[in-house]
């Protein structure tokens, strides 16, 4: 049994921290999810990758246009953006 966290759905990084801390101490699995959502949004949720039992972070992937670079995938490896924070950038 687990939970699904959706960023987006629950506030952000802080909120999703404590309802991980929360499913571990209930010993449930954690898996972080995504809505159709930009770049900005992926690299939030790869911030919390070593948290995770699960993850799904392909809602980039179905942008025609990502107004937003953040995080790459490739092979099944993460690779982050070098800016600060989640390493996203919006352009402009």
């Amino acid at each position: 049994h687990g939970i699904n966290i959706k960023l987006m759905k629950c506030g952000g990084l802080t909120p999703a921290l404590r309802m991980i801390k929360k499913a571990r101490e209930l010993n449930l699995q954690v898996m972080v999810g995504c809505m159709t959502e930009s770049s900005v949004g992926i690299s939030a949720i790869a911030q919390l990758l070593p948290l995770l039992d699960y993850v799904d972070m392909d809602g980039a992937l179905l942008l025609q246009n990502d107004p937003a670079t953040g995080i790459t995938i490739e092979n099944g490896k993460v690779h982050f953006a070098d800016g600060l924070g989640t390493g996203a950038s919006l352009l402009l």
